[in-house]
């Protein structure tokens, strides 16, 4: 059995929310038809957490709330169409389980990327995080 400093954290996208005291955050001029998806997905974001000691940020206050307001802000929403929003969701989880990906995977692996540089140097107090994501995110794409 592990013990209490080997302990991951143990999130999922619900308990994260839950304990951020948030849901998830919906634009407020959808067009018809259109879903709002978060460009960094927040199952990529628990995938990160999950790889970190328990307790990593429990010197910052409401750290689940600040992490989970920075990824749910407009700069990282965008609309999608129900099936693009799914297949994108495939393409991330693929991605996290080190899953093959084909081409269109792959692309949207890389625009997740390309969002991820955008906006990761406005996220403070978040490091190991950072690194964590990073390894995910920056691993070779399966082909």
């Amino acid at each position: 059995m592990a013990t209490a400093s080997e302990q991951k954290y143990d999130f999922t996208v619900p308990s994260l929310l839950a304990a951020a005291g948030t849901t998830r955050r919906r634009l407020t001029n959808m067009k018809a038809g259109k879903h709002c998806d978060h460009v960094v997905e927040l199952q990529l974001v628990v995938a990160a957490l999950n790889q970190l000691p328990n307790g990593t940020y429990a010197r910052i206050e409401d750290w689940e709330r600040n992490l989970v307001t920075f990824f749910n802000q407009d700069r990282n929403l965008q609309q999608l169409t129900s099936k693009k929003n799914t297949q994108k969701g495939v393409a991330v989880r693929r991605h996290i389980n080190q899953e093959r990906l084909d081409e269109t995977q792959r692309d949207t692996i890389r625009n997740v990327r390309q969002r991820w540089n955008e906006i990761k140097n406005e996220l403070e107090d978040f490091e190991d995080f950072k690194r964590k994501i990073n390894d995910i995110l920056f691993r070779r794409l399966r082909r």
